[in-house]
């Protein structure tokens, strides 16, 4: 065994506490503590007091105390920008100074986005939330099982049914599942919106597991032309609103899917094992006439793994599908390709999105 290097202590030290920053996260989320920086304007620097007298507590000054710890915690990590504020001379000739706390640029996406008069939790606060409940944490604790039992999720492991069924026996955790699909959809739209021209030329467009058409209903307002069908399973298309240009149909895209000249698949594909993919994408190829097309829309991994943060996205997407779904993995684009001519679709063209790893691929019949 080699002797361990000076600071290979530290280093094992800081690996082991890895696991704590999104809980403490989660925490001062909670507790209000990014927004009551932010209120006291862009470049504030507040004390653990001064935003205790904003969160509501039993005890003030054992609460700011306590936040103190929670905010060092933060600032060491890189979360909150740390400064010394002096009190005054504490009558020895000695200036006592005070901790403040502002934000950082990694924090400022944490702080609620104001909107027409209204206020939004931001994306950022939501996957953290999402990250740290305690059926994602179960799963966490059950990684290993996948290794052991290749073909298991560790939430089925954890919970006895799979994430879809868990979802619908328990509403609150569905609610903030939606909370985050929403979010996510629109980060990846928002890029795809601005550099993707391939919806000006469908004339009839069916998003394929597309929730409750949110999507298609933007699709529409930006490209009127578009005729829009919503097609996912009867229990989702219940909750359906009413949306301007948009129909909704109920199925189940493993058994058939509604012939259309564009088929939308939405952050589909990464939920599934190679062979019910392959069962989906031929049930698109089926539905689709002669001329017409599949838009896939999929983070990929790269080809080459480097240190940077659309490949550490990627690959934390792709852990989550391994602890969720059995058989679920985000894929390569040369993965997506042989998905895609398995079962008879002929050309790919793949563009990517500025940000996140994200690709349009669209597969032609």
């Amino acid at each position: 065994m080699e002797v361990q290097e000076a600071g290979d202590q530290l280093s094992s030290s800081q690996l082991g506490g890895l696991v704590s920053i999104p809980m403490v996260l989660r925490a001062a989320i909670e507790l209000n503590v990014f927004n009551i920086i932010a209120d006291a304007g862009s470049d504030a620097y507040l004390s653990a007091a001064e935003i205790t007298s904003k969160i509501p507590t039993t005890d003030p000054n054992s609460a700011a105390y306590t936040l103190e710890r929670i905010l060092r915690f933060l600032g060491a990590n890189s979360i909150l920008s740390i400064s010394q504020k002096p009190l005054g001379n504490n009558g020895e000739n000695a200036v006592r100074h005070e901790w403040t706390y502002g934000l950082t640029k990694m924090s400022r996406c944490l702080v609620s986005i104001s909107t027409g008069g209204s206020t939004a939790t931001s994306p950022a606060s939501v996957m953290i939330r999402f990250s740290c409940q305690r059926e994602l944490l179960e799963s966490l604790l059950r990684i290993k099982d996948a290794v052991l039992e290749p073909g298991s999720a560790p939430f089925k492991k954890a919970y006895g049914v799979n994430f879809y069924e868990y979802l619908e026996k328990k509403p609150i955790f569905r609610q903030l599942f939606d909370e985050l699909m929403e979010v996510g959809e629109k980060l990846v739209f928002d890029d795809v919106f601005k550099v993707y021209g391939g919806f000006e030329d469908v004339r009839e467009l069916i998003d394929v597991g597309g929730g409750i058409g949110t999507t298609s209903a933007k699709i529409i307002s930006l490209n009127p032309h578009v005729r829009g069908l919503n097609f996912d399973l009867p229990q989702v298309i219940a909750d359906a609103p009413t949306l301007p240009g948009v129909k909704h149909a109920a199925g189940d895209m493993f058994e058939s899917i509604p012939n259309a000249q564009t088929i939308l698949l939405k952050r589909i594909l990464h939920n599934w094992d190679d062979e019910r993919c392959k069962r989906l994408l031929r049930n698109c190829w089926e539905a689709l006439p002669a001329d017409g097309k599949v838009i896939v829309v999929e983070m990929a991994i790269p080809q080459e793994l480097e240190n940077n943060l659309e490949t550490m996205n990627v690959l934390k997407e792709d852990l989550y599908m391994m602890l969720l779904m059995a058989g679920g993995k985000e894929r390569t684009l040369a993965e997506f390709d042989h998905l895609a001519k398995a079962v008879g679709f002929t050309k790919m063209k793949v563009f990517p999105m500025p940000h996140g790893s994200v690709h349009v691929i669209e597969l032609y019949k």
